[in-house]
């Protein structure tokens, strides 16, 4: 039986560029409908309202992880980006 709570599994990440010197390499996701992440937040706005960038910083980690929230033909676009190496 499939997992459903595996984010992992459920969520259509796609990787950026990596070769073998890459390093943060991250991988990213439009509009997920379910999304965790512990650590200490950073929350920045910019463009006179129009975008919100949440970054995560992990705790036991040096990975991070960063939602972007912005508005586009008057409806919100989230795009979610958690580093993997």
């Amino acid at each position: 039986m499939k997992n459903w709570l595996n984010l992992n599994n459920n969520i259509p990440w796609e990787t950026g560029y990596q070769s073998t010197n890459s390093n943060p390499v991250y991988r990213h996701t439009d509009e997920p409908s379910q999304w965790e992440a512990t650590g200490r937040v950073i929350f920045n706005c910019y463009g006179n309202g129009q975008a919100i960038d949440i970054r995560i910083m992990e705790t036991d980690s040096d990975k991070q992880h960063q939602y972007n929230i912005t508005i586009q033909d008057g409806k919100l676009k989230a795009r979610v980006s958690e580093q993997i190496k």
